[in-house]
């Protein structure tokens, strides 16, 4: 019912929306500066709730949806580093997170999404994976709103960014492997138990000595640690926990590096290694073997400044992937080496195997001229 116009020069259309609990009628007004502008604001709430939407709702932000998103998430009972990557996703949307999420367009999601994808403000672009889950992710946050809050999703026309490179997980070289084997330094041990183990850092890092079997030569996996929230968790999935069969040369390495400390690996007071320590720990160690193999011993790392990197630096990760293919190398099979990697889908594994394969199968196929040569000559 539009009332008069009021001493403020607005016209009033009021809506009846129910009764209270005392059974009176309840009523939501509406404004507008002529008595059709107010009748065409209550239309439209009505509108909105036989489509399904709570008009309550409408100005919700995009950080609200996001936030709906990760509490459903939470309820489903997914693990905490994929909420910290719901999380981390939500904050790459910057400014757009409290703007009204029914007022954003795919051009606004768009304009972030290529500005992600390059150099911008000293920070370095993310690459397609990452540009990729972050789109995923809003496209959820957005589809559980619908249509109580949003009536569209607008990333859905929203194109994912080719973005950085990925992360380079190229095994090292064999005088890389070299280098880990007869270079001391306080990383050695880290290096030489990822590089034939296979373990994740994170595995490495909750390693102890009593996981650890040399009369078996085994190493047992039952835990991770979490950098983040600076604590032992579970393994991501049941195949993380496993036992790790390993090579004698990692037997005897490790046999000359028993301390006193209850972890494996650990920090020079014999705390357990955090995510500072670990950057630290790399950094002198890449220095170290730059020195020695990039400059041949004559050149200090001390040096102001630094020494320009001539070698070829490489990651815990890398050690991990390198194992995984000395054992594509020696001829284990693709089961033993899922079970080995703790691998939870296979299919993992054999892409890492059909990666190499198509790498070096033209020696392979070198090795049979060979052999047929032998038999026919």
């Amino acid at each position: 019912m539009a009332n008069k116009k009021g001493s403020d020069g607005r016209y009033r259309y009021r809506v009846c929306i129910g009764k209270d609990e005392t059974g009176k009628p309840k009523y939501k007004s509406f404004y507008g500066s002529t008595a059709k502008a107010a009748h065409a604001a209550a239309e439209a709430y009505r509108t909105a709730l036989g489509k399904g939407m709570d008009p309550a709702q409408s100005k919700a932000t995009l950080a609200t949806l996001y936030d709906n998103l990760i509490s459903a998430k939470t309820a489903k009972g997914i693990g905490q580093k994929s909420l910290d990557r719901y999380e981390d996703n939500k904050n790459h949307w910057g400014p757009l997170l409290d703007q009204p999420a029914a007022d954003l367009r795919t051009a606004d999601f768009q304009r972030v999404l290529n500005s992600l994808a390059q150099w911008h403000n000293g920070k370095p672009p993310l690459s397609h994976f990452t540009l990729s889950n972050l789109r995923s992710s809003a496209k959820a946050a957005y589809e559980l709103a619908i249509p109580e809050v949003v009536q569209y999703n607008p990333i859905v026309k929203t194109t994912c960014p080719a973005g950085a490179d990925p992360e380079h997980r190229e095994p090292i070289t064999e005088e890389q492997q070299q280098w880990i084997r007869e270079t001391p330094h306080r990383a050695q041990r880290a290096a030489m138990l990822l590089l034939y183990s296979g373990l994740r850092r994170g595995e490495a890092t909750a390693l102890t000595w009593a996981d650890v079997d040399l009369k078996e030569a085994t190493i047992t996996v039952h835990s991770g640690y979490n950098f983040k929230d600076k604590k032992i968790k579970d393994p991501k999935t049941e195949a993380g926990v496993r036992v790790v069969n390993i090579p004698k040369i990692l037997v005897d390495y490790l046999k000359t590096q028993q301390d006193d400390c209850l972890y494996v690996l650990h920090t020079v007071k014999g705390h357990r290694m955090t995510e500072q320590a670990w950057k630290t720990l790399w950094s002198s160690y890449m220095a170290d073997l730059n020195a020695k193999y990039g400059y041949h011993g004559e050149e200090s790392k001390k040096r102001p400044g630094g020494l320009p990197m001539r070698i070829d630096p490489f990651t815990p990760h890398q050690l991990r992937h390198t194992f995984c293919t000395l054992m594509y190398f020696a001829g284990v099979d693709v089961l033993t080496a899922r079970d080995q990697m703790g691998h939870k889908d296979i299919s993992v594994t054999l892409g890492i195997y059909t990666s190499l394969d198509k790498k070096f199968k033209k020696k392979k196929i070198n090795r049979l001229d060979s052999y047929l040569k032998k038999q026919t000559g």
